[in-house]
């Protein structure tokens, strides 16, 4: 009988859109906070980890590099589209929101107090495909 793992949604949507382009190699980007010594992230995240170490996904390459969270980019932009001209008020309700959304979470994120002011961290690009485990 197949060994057959038990993965987490993440993980599960992450495969799913794997094997929708069976034998295309796909991009993925993760955040994690600039702490300690400020270096960089040696391993691939633990939840792409797993699924490499079971044989589900084939890493062709992979980069880490530092930059501002793309994420707290993004979600600031899409808070701000209605707004005709997003204020320090906007900005400062945006982040005590983007900040109480992430309550429990291990990594937190917190974006600077002053306007536009995003957090550096370790962007982890990898480039990977699903393959059938054997």
């Amino acid at each position: 009988m197949p060994h057959i793992p038990s993965l987490t949604q993440v993980q599960l949507e992450i495969l799913r859109l794997a094997k929708e382009n069976d034998g295309e190699m796909l991009q993925l980007s993760f955040e994690s906070p600039v702490m300690g010594q400020g270096e960089p992230p040696s391993d691939h995240p633990p939840l792409m980890q797993e699924m490499i170490d079971l044989g589900l996904l084939e890493v062709q390459s992979s980069r880490v590099y530092c930059d501002t969270s793309r994420f707290q980019r993004d979600c600031w932009f899409e808070y701000c589209a209605n707004l005709e001209l997003p204020s320090i008020y906007a900005w400062e309700l945006w982040r005590q929101e983007f900040i109480e959304k992430q309550e429990g979470s291990t990594t937190l994120i917190s974006p600077g107090e002053e306007f536009e002011d995003f957090s550096y961290v370790w962007v982890q690009e990898m480039i990977f495909r699903a393959v059938q485990p054997s």
